[in-house]
């Protein structure tokens, strides 16, 4: 098993994949030759991804052992240095500029970038959090809710790398007075990432923005559940048990991904 300062290899490989076209006796045989990129996990297998037309992997990862990468596919070196390469460190540092873009208030600048960077990849759970916080930096309801849409489908969306985004997108839909898409933004998170203590305080808050107390004292129970220490938590649940007026008073803001 590698550790996690080694270097580990990431390369493309082509695979020839069959299939049958028509059936009896017109069918025919299908060959076609696929492209995928390899990525070494830390327990020594190996991460395949699709590439797209644009030369960047999508799509739901599966997992092959070594000998199956090295016998079964063929190994495309020239194929990663001149195109995948280029192409994962262009869309890379698309999304990264578009950020810093959002991050400075310069929305529309930013949207465009995340544009372009959905022009390269248009399942990149980055570039699509992006192109929705943006919306709802602006006040965009009917915008953001065709991005929401869109996420609550992805499962990738939901993937621990991701839940500063997840938690940033439903703090800023219950802000945006979509509470109904926050809460069901917030029970998709739930299904993919339990252990996520910020993920319950926030949808606690939504619960509470719509008077629904008991199901954010529930939440703010998971929340506690999971770390005890969590004073926030603690003290919004003690204020709810109060009164609502108590609970929010006793709401403190604003860090590790919770407001």
């Amino acid at each position: 098993m590698k550790t996690e300062n080694e270097e580990r290899f990431a390369g493309a490989f082509s695979i020839l994949q069959s299939s049958k076209v028509g059936a009896g006796t017109t069918a025919q045989k299908h060959v076609q030759t696929m492209n995928v990129y390899a990525e070494e996990k830390a327990d020594g297998t190996f991460s395949l991804r699709y590439l797209n037309d644009n030369f960047v992997p999508v799509g739901k990862a599966w997992t092959v052992d070594k000998d199956t990468l090295l016998t079964e596919y063929t190994p495309e070196p020239d194929l990663y240095m001149n195109k995948v390469y280029p192409a994962m460190r262009e869309l890379s540092k698309t999304i990264a500029h578009a950020e810093r873009l959002r991050e400075s208030n310069q929305t529309y600048s930013a949207e465009y970038e995340f544009k372009r960077a959905l022009r390269i990849d248009e399942t990149n759970i980055r570039a699509t959090f992006g192109f929705g916080l943006v919306y709802l930096d602006r006040n965009d309801a009917e915008k953001a809710e065709l991005v929401f849409r869109r996420l609550v489908t992805l499962e990738a969306a939901f993937d621990r790398e991701h839940k500063h985004l997840f938690n940033e997108f439903g703090i800023k839909l219950r802000r945006a007075g979509l509470l109904d898409q926050a809460l069901e933004f917030y029970g998709r998170a739930e299904e993919y990432s339990h252990n996520d203590e910020n993920l319950h305080y926030n949808r606690a808050r939504a619960f509470e923005a719509k008077g629904e107390v008991g199901e954010a004292l529930s939440s703010l129970e998971k929340a506690l559940a999971i770390r005890p220490d969590f004073h926030e938590a603690r003290k919004f649940r003690d204020g709810l048990r109060k009164g609502p007026s108590a609970g929010r008073k006793a709401v403190s803001g604003g860090r590790n991904g919770m407001e």
